[in-house]
Order: structure tokens, then C-alpha cells, then sequence
């Protein structure tokens, strides 16, 4: 299977957006394979005006996890940012749409360097209408030459009360739960009956990485406890 890119679908009930929705996206989760060879790995999705009226959107990036050393940008249909810019506005034209671009910057060449980033778009004049994207940048080494596994495994119930089940789950040796801040809040070596608890955290919502038998992130999940 080729890992290049995995696009999903952006499912607008499952990710908050409202009733009234004014733009969207294609995909709210992107996952692109980054060699430490490659100084510079675009990940993007496309946003599309949904109206025939001027839309301001806003978009706010939270680096949830990096490796030391490394950087990310985005790209927006105005401009390419400097890695320090966290959130900006820009114009979306009546009917038109255009490409976002995350940019995940590894100039130094670090072997086996990764990140988790997240970037919400907003309407400015409707904040209500909002959906978040999950960027996940991952490294393909190991001593094999495996490749990584496919980007299939799904969380449920969610959200939930207590913890998930893992369907599709026979490549997962190992679950980091992360916060949106970025602190690991657990860790998991891989359930026999593929259920993970999250009793013990606070209502709110979280990040499940999903790791393959040589510890390499393979997808993210976002999971919401009530």
C-alpha cells in the first residue's frame, strides 16, 4: 500500500461542525511519510467555500508533539508563514477553494524524527463553524525495510464515558495518549481484547498515537471523553 499520503474524509457531525456550515475540508486527518533525507515534507488539505458570500477564516496551529530540532509551517491561500506564526486570518473568495499546507521542516536530518499537529480553521464571523485537522508526520525506518501499516483502525464508542475498543487493531503494539497540550498522559502495550481505559483522565479530548512493532506512529486517533 503506498503510505505517500492517506487523506480521510472530513466528517463534519463526528468533528463539531454546526448546522450551519459556511466552508469545508477534505480531509481532517493527514498523514505523510517524512524521511530524515527529505528537509521538508508538505502535508494539505482543501478548503472550499460552501456559500456565495466572503468568508474569513482563521486558522490557529497547536504543535502537539515534535521532535526536538525539527519545525513546522503552514501555507495558507495568501501566504507561506515563518515557522514562529501560530494562527492568522485569510480571505475565502465566494464558491472558490484552495489548498492548506503543512509544512514539516527536519533540516538537520534527524533519523527517525516525527510530529503530531493540529490546525483548526474558524470562521470569524460564525466561530461556531469550526473542524480541526490532525496532521501526523512520520518516520518509514527500520531495520526491515517493512513498511508501515495501513491507516485503518478505528476507535469506539466515541465519544465515551470511560475508554475505547480498537477495531482493526492486529498492527498496534503500543498506544500513546496524548493531551492536546502535548503531555503523554498514558501509555498502553497492545490489549489482547483491544480496549484501552481512559478512567483515569479528565473529560476532554485526546490523541491516541498508534504504534507498530518497531515504534513507529502510524496513525492518530482523536478520541473525546465526556
Amino acid at each position: 500500500m503506498n503510505r505517500t499520503a492517506i487523506l480521510l474524509p472530513a466528517f463534519f457531525l463526528a468533528f463539531g461542525a454546526t448546522a450551519q456550515t459556511t466552508f469545508s475540508v477534505s480531509a481532517t486527518e493527514v498523514w505523510k511519510i517524512a524521511p530524515h533525507t527529505q528537509p521538508d515534507v508538505e502535508g494539505h488539505f482543501i478548503i472550499t467555500n460552501l456559500t456565495n458570500q466572503l468568508q474569513v477564516i482563521r486558522w490557529t496551529r497547536t504543535i502537539v508533539s515534535i521532535t526536538p530540532g525539527c519545525l513546522s509551517q503552514v501555507c495558507d491561500l495568501n501566504l507561506c508563514y515563518t515557522p514562529p506564526v501560530s494562527s492568522r486570518t485569510f480571505d475565502l473568495p465566494p464558491n472558490e477553494y484552495g489548498p492548506i499546507i503543512m509544512h514539516f521542516l527536519n533540516y538537520d536530518s534527524i533519523v527517525g524524527a516525527e510530529a503530531v499537529i493540529r490546525l483548526k480553521m474558524s470562521n470569524e464571523n460564525l466561530p461556531s463553524d469550526t473542524v480541526t485537522v490532525t496532521f501526523l508526520f512520520t518516520s518509514p525506518l527500520n531495520r526491515t525495510g517493512t513498511p508501515l501499516p495501513a491507516a485503518v483502525v478505528r476507535a469506539y464508542p466515541n465519544p465515551t464515558t470511560d475508554g475505547v475498543w480498537l477495531a482493526n487493531a492486529d498492527e498496534v503494539h503500543a498506544v500513546r495518549v496524548l493531551s492536546l497540550d502535548g503531555r503523554e498522559v498514558a501509555r498502553f502495550t497492545a490489549a489482547p481484547d483491544g480496549y484501552y481505559s481512559l478512567s483515569g483522565q479528565p473529560a476532554g479530548t485526546y490523541l491516541l498515537v498508534l504504534e507498530d512493532a518497531y515504534r513507529r506512529a502510524f496513525q492518530v486517533l482523536e478520541v473525546v471523553r465526556r
